[in-house]
């Protein structure tokens, strides 16, 4: 049987440490009674690794294949480049989800939950890590506004009031739908507050040693190459200021 979970393990570039990896990689084994296979596993290497070294390290894991998976989790494992072509699977996926929905069989009622329950929660994921680029999230909330106006599925309907209306409390005269971009900071916010208010956990811990080991998550301090996952998770720091 072939188990085709992905699992990433991350240490330092030594002869050491790759064995000890290597060492648990058996014991798992063993106690399991499952072979990982090497041939399909690979290795990725910081930029400032030099070749000798990086074959030295090859040698000893038994991974000759360079790169990674491509997405871990449904994420894109390199966000380097345009994040606006990068996150774009998003809105293809949202689309393809869309489409299958019978809109004829259903009523408005049916619409608002498919929309509240399903759309939005696709997206969510990749939400609660990263800051969608604004064009992102204009066509993904023009995918969603097309669904609920349109009444063949094959057009996109004549909108009568705009989103942002329909997004406002029920109480307010919309119908509750989630803000796509206030969604997104909202999600991050909650990953800023997990920083200040679970310190112990691993998520803190690497976070606190990389970008604010003698200050606060709150604090604008300046990183040297911050992650883009560290500039979307400040990018939320005035909402859980206030």
């Amino acid at each position: 049987m072939e188990n085709k979970n992905q699992s990433l393990f991350f240490c330092r570039t030594t002869k050491e440490q790759c064995e000890v990896v290597l060492q648990i990689l058996k014991k798992y084994e063993r106690a399991s009674g499952q072979q990982i296979n090497f041939q399909k596993s690979s290795v990725q290497f910081g930029h400032t690794v030099d070749h000798g070294l990086r074959e030295e390290l090859k040698g000893i894991l038994g991974i000759t294949n360079i790169g990674g998976m491509g997405t871990y989790l449904g994420i894109p494992e390199s966000l380097g480049g345009a994040k606006t072509q990068i996150f774009s699977y998003v809105q293809d996926r949202l689309q393809s989800r869309a489409s299958g929905w019978p809109v004829r069989l259903l009523s408005k009622g049916g619409k608002e939950v498919m929309i509240k329950s399903v759309a939005t929660a696709v997206p969510t994921f990749v939400m609660s890590c990263f800051r969608l680029p604004k064009t992102v999230t204009r066509k993904l909330t023009s995918a969603i506004s097309n669904y609920w106006w349109s009444s063949s599925g094959q057009s996109r309907g004549l909108h009568w009031v705009a989103w942002d209306k329909l997004c406002l409390d029920k109480k307010e005269g919309g119908l509750g739908f989630r803000g796509l971009d206030d969604f997104n900071t909202a999600l991050l916010a909650k990953q800023l507050w997990r920083l200040i208010s679970v310190l112990d956990s691993l998520f803190a811990r690497v976070f606190k040693g990389r970008y604010y080991r003698h200050s606060d998550p709150l604090d604008p301090i300046r990183s040297y190459s911050p992650s883009y996952g560290w500039r979307s998770i400040i990018s939320a720091r005035s909402l859980v200021n206030k």
